[in-house]
């Protein structure tokens, strides 16, 4: 078995059989991030209206039914997860939604889907766990003219993150890497339309709050560092490669 061929195995493997612990201390990271975590900002990218959608690297894609509601012509999702695929199936099954979503396992690097055959694709936390290189070559075949991609991929050179990562090894993959300066390189050598922006830098150090403030205040903090975030990141884009998330365009 090669190299790549080794390394999807290991996903699918980590993924079909997955350990309470690493459920738990997802759990206990998405605990800290709390009410500073603005992934819900990546929706502002796209309109699903009439759109074939792919939902790239999926997971049970407990959100495929907010692309049917909001209108989308056709929703793929694929994952390289038996166990994640079929959950989703169950799920869309039990919400009504079964006949207008086709969740399927497949390899991101190699889909087996027709060229140009998506107007959209989306994905969340998922270009870091593939090779990128091979990644972006396949959405570029996927995608059709005129189409965009959107991810959201966690990054790489923020030192407390990575001591972070560091304490809490069974959280992720063997194989996985958060995003890089020089994954955004790849992007743009592979989409003259890319670009992307960064959320969640000062937040960083304020995120041990969210398990001792109540919840309000945690809101009330969160979008005042959201907004500061802003201010900050706008002036200095080069602060960017420190923050929390970054949103990824490819056109």
């Amino acid at each position: 078995m090669s190299d790549m061929a080794d390394r999807v195995d290991r996903e699918r493997v980590f993924y079909d059989t997955k350990s309470d612990r690493f459920d738990r201390l997802r759990e206990l990271i998405w605990r800290a991030i709390g009410e500073f975590n603005r992934n819900e900002e990546i929706t502002e990218l796209y309109d699903p209206r009439g759109k074939r959608v792919l939902l790239y690297g999926c997971g049970p894609a407990l959100g495929s039914k907010d692309f049917v509601e909001a209108g989308a012509s056709e929703v793929v999702g694929i994952d390289i997860s038996a166990g994640e695929i079929e959950y989703g199936q169950q799920v869309a099954a039990q919400g009504g939604y079964a006949d207008r979503v086709d969740l399927k396992v497949a390899d991101a690097h190699h889909t087996g889907l027709p060229d140009r055959s998506f107007d959209l694709i989306m994905g969340t936390a998922i270009l870091h766990h593939l090779d990128v290189r091979l990644a972006l070559a396949e959405l570029r075949r996927l995608l059709a003219p005129n189409g965009r991609a959107v991810f959201l991929e966690p990054l790489a050179h923020n030192p407390i993150l990575r001591v972070g990562r560091r304490l809490t090894p069974s959280a992720r993959t063997d194989d996985e890497h958060p995003f890089t300066v020089e994954d955004w390189r790849l992007c743009a050598e592979a989409f003259p339309g890319f670009w992307h922006r960064e959320a969640e830098l000062t937040s960083i150090p304020l995120m041990p709050l969210s398990f001792v403030l109540p919840r309000a205040w945690q809101r009330g903090l969160a979008d005042r560092a959201g907004a500061f975030d802003d201010r900050l990141l706008a002036r200095y884009p080069g602060l960017g490669r420190y923050a929390r998330t970054t949103t990824i365009v490819l056109e």
